[in-house]
């Protein structure tokens, strides 16, 4: 098949409670909520001004949203989802938090030999 006639664009076809299914460059898509919550986070009036940019990306111009349809299509393989800034701060701190490495074992206990983490300097006002 040359090509010639596939269509290139995307487009909303429907909405539920569950997703969006999209058609993109002739195949469907089905995007669930609970693998792209910021989708369900569209005002109506942004969830069908859908833009193709070629190549299998799609783009949400107001939301800033991009997508691209090996997403879509398998969003099992790409296990990290948007989050709110605050939560995937929350995350990241975490999982450094967690880290188990010689350098921060030695820092932590040189640390604890000058007798912690030091306290924070308050500043008082008067009234």
């Amino acid at each position: 098949m040359s090509g010639t006639n596939a269509k290139s664009h995307a487009e909303v076809k429907m909405v539920t409670p569950e997703g969006l299914y999209l058609v993109v460059e002739d195949k469907g898509f089905f995007a669930a909520f609970a693998d792209f919550p910021y989708l369900a986070a569209l005002p109506s009036s942004q969830v069908f001004q859908v833009e193709y940019c070629g190549h299998g990306h799609i783009r949400w111009e107001e939301a800033d949203i991009d997508l691209h349809t090996n997403i879509l299509a398998h969003p099992e393989d790409y296990p990290l989802r948007m989050q709110p800034m605050v939560l995937a701060a929350t995350e990241m701190g975490r999982r450094g938090g967690s880290v188990k490495s010689k350098r921060k074992a030695v820092s932590s206990r040189a640390n604890g030999l000058k007798g912690g983490r030091p306290l924070k300097k308050r500043e008082w006002v008067l009234t």
